[in-house]
């Protein structure tokens, strides 16, 4: 194929990769192609964007930080992966030095480095307050795309519902990608005991924090009700939210999807850690301030509204 147009996506969320939705998919429709997307292998890519329509391939690579030879040697693995595609045209929506410079000196006739102004390419600082999400959508504004397109809907048509259960169905993330985002499990736990007697209820965490399962009362775990999803592929995470009526959780990657599948949101966040960010996909997202608001009351509002 000629003139390949070529996204690199260094960003590690899978939130992450839903911000990049807009831009994925007005290069897609500008240039009347399918695209390439050369993607940190710890976000993804291949399973959230598994029913897209917009990419042709999509190549993970290693973006971690290592001592020195390491890092050289990945250098030169980055760069040979983007000449090896061959592409036209490469947008990098990444400020890491470690993946400028080889996008850089790589062979494609025309690159597009959005960065943050903090090294050699953007010098527009205005930026640097906005989110990642706000970042990315401006970029794709700026570009001179004869065709944009600013939704951050995931593509339902190939979704699977999950579940024939005649039950509410709800879906909880009480994890997320940073800690210090997380909002204690106990009060997670009081809002399950007060769900999950009479609703569906999938509880999400990250296969490696496993030991969350011994902090939940016995009644819980042994429901017909309760499903725990840390064994399922995010491919099968996005078809059982996409089976949910509702999302709950800490503003993270999960909530970003739910978002991009028109669910009704709650999300909690920690101010000092994090914004709600994913209020751009869906302004109708309900969110709720843990510096501002206690527990309890975080817990009844939701009730209330479900």
């Amino acid at each position: 194929m000629k003139n390949k147009i070529l996204v690199i996506i260094g960003a590690r969320g899978i939130g992450d990769l839903i911000y990049h939705l807009p831009l994925l998919k007005s290069l897609y429709k500008t240039f009347g192609k399918k695209i390439y997307i050369l993607s940190n292998k710890v976000n993804q890519a291949k399973e959230v964007f598994k029913n897209e329509i917009f990419y042709k391939k999509i190549i993970e690579f290693d973006n971690q930080r290592y001592g020195f030879l390491k890092t050289i040697n990945n250098f030169f693995d980055f760069k040979k992966k983007i000449n090896d595609l061959n592409p036209k045209y490469v947008f990098l929506t990444s400020n890491t030095k470690r993946l400028i410079i080889p996008t850089l000196l790589c062979n494609a006739k025309k690159k597009y480095i959005f960065g943050t102004g903090n090294f050699i390419i953007n010098k527009d600082k205005s930026l640097n307050h906005l989110t990642l999400s706000e970042r990315i959508l401006k970029y794709t504004l700026n570009l001179k795309l004869s065709k944009k397109d600013n939704s951050f809907l995931l593509n339902r048509q190939n979704i699977k519902i999950n579940s024939k259960s005649k039950k509410k169905k709800i879906f909880i993330v009480i994890d997320s990608h940073h800690d210090q985002n997380n909002w204690p499990i106990i009060n997670f736990i009081k809002l399950i005991k007060k769900l999950f007697k009479k609703n569906k209820i999938y509880i999400n965490f990250s296969p490696n924090k496993k030991y969350f399962l011994k902090y939940f009362p016995l009644e819980v775990k042994k429901s017909k009700n309760i499903e725990f999803t840390y064994k399922r592929k995010i491919s099968e995470i996005i078809n059982i939210i996409y089976s949910c009526n509702i999302v709950i959780g800490n503003e993270t990657g999960p909530i970003c999807l739910g978002s991009a599948l028109k669910k009704k949101i709650h999300a909690i966040y920690t101010p000092l850690h994090t914004l709600p960010e994913s209020k751009i996909i869906n302004k109708k997202n309900k969110y709720y301030n843990t510096y501002r608001l206690k527990p309890d009351n975080i817990i009844q509002k939701i009730l209330s509204s479900i």
